[in-house]
């Protein structure tokens, strides 16, 4: 006997849709953990090859990865409400406004 019964479960996108909209957080968690996932993973792996880590240029990555991502998601409909799209699009404004903004190791 299971817990939970998916309605469309032949594809994968049927299954984040059944997931989303019985856990209507699952996509926002899914989207930070991306971005946590490039940010943290990038910057430490810059760190331990060159000795320093370029913050706001993982930052702008790891803000356009899950800037993709959520566009990705909002063509289904249900799987991500446009509120949390504004927020990822103002999230990656302020990134990439940081990074145009900080001076790098070379300047």
């Amino acid at each position: 006997m299971a817990l939970y019964n998916l309605t469309n479960a032949t594809t994968p996108d049927g299954i984040l849709i059944g997931v989303s909209q019985s856990v209507p957080v699952f996509p926002v968690m899914l989207l930070a953990l991306t971005w946590f996932f490039v940010f943290l993973g990038g910057s430490q792996r810059q760190s331990s090859r060159y000795g320093y880590a370029d913050v706001p240029q993982w930052a702008v990555l790891a803000s356009l990865g899950t800037l993709l991502l959520s566009l990705i998601m909002t063509t289904t409909a249900g799987v991500l409400a446009p509120a949390y799209l504004f927020v990822v699009v103002g999230i990656t404004i302020l990134t990439a406004v940081w990074f145009f903004m900080s001076r790098g190791r070379v300047e």
